[in-house]
């Protein structure tokens, strides 16, 4: 194995490779890493990628080396601080090296453009500016510290369903002004190692065939010199791809190229110069990574960081919104007698599903957080909040046989057969009754005539017609106690993805009766995905990518949706102050698929109202990374409402540090709220219809932008909302310099002075957005007001800080369909000063001198 050697001339190594090399370089060669080519007089290392945005994961999805669990970008994306999201890079970095990968799947800057999004929690919120500017400050970040970032999905990725043969149809003037400009912003404030492109089509053509997005656009137009890869089995054809410029086929072994890009090539169909383009971008990656002088890849391991921990903390709570606080319900008095109500109390839902999830070093449950902070309280649990059953907990899990860790209880046996008779081939001890073959196969197993059989004990807690689940790509078995419980028969409709992301579709399950404290021996045998199951795979338009099969058992203990209200609402009852901690969690939210329903699922509403008829001061802490609908918070008994999205993996401690007010909440909405799905912009046409073809009709008028339109209906909570426990008034506002573009480099530069006139110490968000000349918003070129900059300052009690916002050449242009280019028109513009989208504190006018043009950065 070649060692450390001196980083070549990446032009002449270019030339000592033989095309069939420069082929290899162009696919992946696993899940995670491109091609390592060594023989005589030629080494080129491999680098290794691994998924974002809240932190590394690695190589596993279901288990191996845990890893650190930051905030979810929803919930950043309500800090509004790039310095905060430059700092969450440098740990995402950190992070990405204790996986030994040199390029973070992150961030992902697509916007939100419906409440139902399935990936809404992973991305900034809903407006181009602020995605553009943290997506940004992330990157550099990430870069810092000598780890490449990868900006996603590249580009019009606002939907799940569908999402790899949709056709996403919208003007260009939208395309430009909303959906290509956070990658723009990121272009122009970053030099980005790499871009990932999305699934979907945009007019009709996939973006990983589309020479106009790659080459035109996003190389020359902008000037990326770096490379291209597609999104994971985003590559759907050998030519287009490579001709339009994506560099990369992910994962790999190939499907697409190889040989049959050899063929292409044999046939004049795509270029030696085009290869030796791609091929040499692949190598200034490797060469960016440094991974000549360390091309032996590392064990992944798990590295504890206090510093690590506390910035996930302070980020988390200060991406919490407080939407509502009658009274100053909070934070709470000291030694306020505290009912803690609701699933998500003691729970770890720190993230959302998908490529976001990964395997935690820790998880902080809010009771926890306030056992910590010395909270006194009483807890109920409320109801249930699931979409498959869940995993049984590690408290109600024991081995069957003496096991090498307590923390590793299951036994999972691996056996080349159709039933688990014999000696095993392998053996496995894990710490949850869940498996996954993804990354690769194991060599010593058969990829058809297998199975498995996993053992554990199950202790519950009460008695009772317990819940037995199993959630399987094959056909499975049960036992308990050796009687055989039930039969799972295989699902025929499946996507290479389905264990990953449509776990509840996968699940059947059982009651069976159980006593309290008493031990039962579970055993759960599967078998491979039948060739009936694979057949039909293949022959789906996604038959090319191997089916990630896997199987889990699934428990929950009995219980009374009645007997859980009335047992919360005594509880509350008797509390000076209840917290009622609702929401949806990583399988209601999560990659694959759109959400059904801004409602909160599992009577959850029910639970509120109980509280809230029980004890005048309810406040209601919600987990989700989308707007949901909120009926209760108009209710009387519903004090207070804290949005916390997904905070991490330190959520209970941020959570308490909130409530207690050792940190003042500072974090305004990303994303607004409407009341109901149909005052949304997007509402008539999200999520994708039956045709395919996902039509962008609200245009420009994207969020706030529409509630802004008269007639409209409002948000119940506008973008950029959000109370503190103490108040600010905007003492100067003023020009520094001239108020005046008078040419396409200038910047102007907008003074506001905050002070605190409350009683703690508190962050403010300044926002800025920009009102055209009147003539342009009744020509319908331009919104009303578009948000164009903002800062953020920490003030202590009767102090005033300042802010400067800068105002540049993006703030007044547009994108001219006619004309093809960016336009600034000349005309007295308006710089509005607000605390959010609906609150104006102050217009301050500047104007253009003249028209001009502009294409680039």
């Amino acid at each position: 194995m070649a060692t450390t050697q001196p980083t070549p001339d990446i032009r002449d190594l270019l030339r000592r490779l033989t095309l069939e090399e420069k082929v290899s370089l162009l696919a992946g060669a696993d899940w995670w890493r491109t091609v390592r080519i060594e023989r005589e007089g030629v080494f080129v290392p491999q680098v290794k990628t691994s998924d974002g945005p809240n932190g590394a994961r690695g190589e596993s999805y279901v288990s191996g080396v845990r890893a650190a669990c930051f905030p979810s970008s929803s919930n950043l994306g309500s800090t509004f601080d790039t310095e905060l999201l430059f700092r969450i890079g440098q740990e995402l970095a950190e992070e990405t090296k204790s996986k030994s990968a040199d390029v973070l799947l992150a961030p992902t800057i697509n916007v939100v453009r419906s409440p139902l999004g399935g990936r809404n929690y992973e991305t900034y919120g809903e407006d181009p500016f602020l995605l553009g500017k943290l997506g940004a400050a992330c990157v550099n970040g990430i870069q810092s510290r000598g780890v490449g970032a990868t900006p996603k999905h590249y580009v019009a990725n606002e939907a799940e369903n569908k999402r790899r043969t949709l056709d996403v149809r919208l003007s260009e003037s939208t395309l430009r002004e909303v959906y290509l400009y956070p990658f723009q912003i990121v272009m122009k404030e970053c030099d980005p190692w790499c871009f990932m492109t999305s699934y979907n089509r945009v007019q009709g053509e996939f973006v990983g065939d589309s020479k106009r997005l790659i080459t035109d656009v996003l190389r020359v137009e902008w000037g990326f010199k770096g490379l291209v890869m597609s999104d994971w089995a985003g590559t759907y054809s050998c030519n287009e791809p490579v001709n339009a410029g994506m560099d990369l086929e992910m994962p790999g072994p190939t499907k697409h190229r190889g040989k049959k890009l050899l063929d292409a090539i044999s046939n004049g169909e795509v270029s030696t110069d085009t290869i030796d383009e791609e091929a040499c971008r692949v190598l200034e990656l490797i060469k960016r990574a440094d991974k000549w002088k360390t091309p032996v890849e590392k064990p992944e391991f798990e590295a504890a960081s206090k510093v690590r921990d506390d910035l996930i903390c302070r980020a988390a709570a200060e991406g919490f919104v407080l939407l509502k606080n009658n009274n100053s319900v909070l934070p709470i008095s000291p030694g306020a007698r505290v009912a803690v109500i609701g699933h998500h109390a003691a729970a770890t839902n720190m993230s959302g599903g998908g490529s976001a999830k990964l395997f935690p070093l820790k998880g902080v449950t809010p009771l926890e957080g306030f056992t910590n902070a010395g909270i006194n309280y009483e807890y109920s649990p409320g109801v249930p909040v699931y979409n498959a059953i869940p995993l049984p907990g590690l408290d109600v899990v024991g081995p069957v046989e003496a096991s090498p860790s307590p923390e590793i209880p299951v036994l999972c046996e691996w056996f080349n057969a159709t039933s688990p008779d014999g000696k095993p081939v392998r053996t496995d001890h894990l710490k949850r009754p869940e498996y996954m073959i993804k990354e690769a196969w194991p060599q010593d197993l058969n990829e058809i005539d297998y199975c498995s059989r996993m053992q554990f004990i199950i202790i519950p807690k009460t008695t009772g017609d317990h819940i037995l689940g199993v959630t399987t790509t094959g056909e499975a078995d049960i036992w308990v106690d050796d009687e055989h419980v039930y039969h799972r028969d295989q699902e025929m409709d499946l996507i290479f993805e389905s264990y990953v992301f449509h776990k509840n579709t996968l699940t059947r399950h059982i009651t069976y009766p159980m006593r309290a404290n008493h031990p039962y021996k579970i055993t759960l045998t599967t078998r491979g995905a039948s060739d009936a199951a694979l057949a039909r795979l293949r022959s789906s338009q996604l038959g090319s990518m191997t089916l990630l099969q896997g199987s889990s058992i699934r428990f929950y203990e009995a219980y009374s949706i009645p007997t859980r209200l009335s047992d919360a609402a005594a509880l509350a009852a008797t509390s000076d102050i209840a917290l009622v901690f609702v929401g949806k969690t990583d399988e209601f939210e999560s990659e694959g698929y759109d959400q059904a329903s801004m409602d909160l699922p599992c009577d959850q509403v029910s639970l509120i109202n109980a509280v809230a008829a029980s004890n005048p001061n309810t406040v209601v802490i919600n987990f989700s990374g989308s707007p949901i609908a909120m009926p209760f918070a108009e209710l009387e008994g519903v004090k207070g409402v804290l949005q916390c999205f997904y905070p991490g993996q330190e959520a209970g401690n941020s959570i308490a540090a909130v409530v207690t007010g050792v940190i003042t909440p500072c974090g305004k909405l990303a994303s607004s709220w409407p009341v109901r799905i149909e005052d949304n912009p997007s509402f008539g046409h999200f999520p994708c219809p039956e045709d395919g073809v996902l039509r962008y009709e609200e245009g420009r008028d994207v969020g706030y932008r529409h509630y802004d339109r008269e007639g409209n209906a409002s948000a119940r909570w506008a973008f950029g909302y959000g109370l503190s426990y103490t108040s600010f008034e905007y003492t100067e506002i003023g020009w520094k310099g001239e108020a005046e573009i008078k040419a396409v480099g200038d910047k102007l530069r907008l003074v506001v002075s905050v002070k605190n006139v409350g009683k703690v110490v508190g962050k403010e968000i300044v926002q800025v957005y920009v009102a055209p000349p009147a003539h342009q918003v009744g020509r319908g070129k331009r919104p009303i007001k578009e948000l164009k900059g903002f800062a953020k300052v920490e003030v202590r009690p009767e102090e005033t800080g300042k802010v400067t916002v800068e105002l540049d050449k993006y703030a007044v242009s547009f994108w001219d369909e006619d004309r093809d280019t960016w336009v600034a028109e000349a005309g007295t513009y308006h710089a509005l000063v607000a605390k959010s989208s609906v609150e104006i504190v102050e217009e301050v006018q500047f104007s253009v001198k003249e028209d001009f043009v502009w294409r680039g950065v």
